[in-house]
């Protein structure tokens, strides 16, 4: 999809509440005044510098820096994908992962909801969201990305509540790549990897 195609992806999914020359700020539809969020790009054309924000309730927090138009107003498309919408999860598969009793109970719910391809149980596999045992029964979640980078998601929770944080991000996972597939994303693998990491942990 070419820069024009996002353009049109942005103001059909968002709300465009100011598009200049040097900036573009997003907030949700259902926003009718004042947005507490919002996504801030500023565009500097002449240096090659555009600037991605989050401001939340008035405060301004700076999340990435590109120095290509085309890859910064993809990161503005998916950073808002993540910030601004809200993710229907499904109550009946939290509630059984809640209610399970024992880690092998816990493995057969995500088996019959979710592809084994974006989680994995206590084996680091790359690419993947992992529940990772801990120490005094508690377990972590981490997301193992490219060059087996690992950012925690959460850390230290018992089997079940891990096991929530565990099925949401495989599920936020999953959404990326279908994503990334709808709007043929044409750019380098590394910067995928950028825009995952915006999409998952923003």
């Amino acid at each position: 999809m070419d820069l024009s195609g996002v353009f049109n992806l942005i103001d059909s999914e968002f709300k465009v509440i100011q598009r200049d020359t040097d900036i573009i700020c997003v907030a949700p539809v259902s926003e009718e005044n004042v947005a507490e969020n919002i996504i801030k790009l500023t565009l500097n054309k002449v240096r090659n510098i555009y600037e991605l924000f989050e401001v939340v309730r008035g405060n301004e927090y700076k999340v990435d820096e590109f120095t290509d138009e085309y890859k910064s107003i993809l990161a503005l498309y998916i950073f808002s994908k993540n910030k601004l919408e809200v993710k229907k999860y499904d109550a009946n598969v939290q509630n059984e992962i809640q209610n399970a009793i024992s880690l092998i109970h816990i493995e057969n719910i995500f088996r019959t909801n979710l592809d084994e391809q974006y989680y994995s149980f206590l084996v680091h596999k790359p690419n993947r969201i992992i529940l990772e045992k801990g120490t005094n029964d508690r377990y972590n979640v981490q997301f193992l990305g490219k060059s087996n980078s690992k950012v925690y998601i959460d850390k230290s929770r018992n089997l079940n509540s891990a096991a929530g944080v565990l099925y949401n991000f495989s599920l936020k996972l999953m959404l990326f790549y279908d994503l990334i597939n709808v709007i043929e994303v044409k750019t380098d693998s590394d910067f995928i990897e950028t825009l995952k990491k915006l999409y998952l942990l923003g």
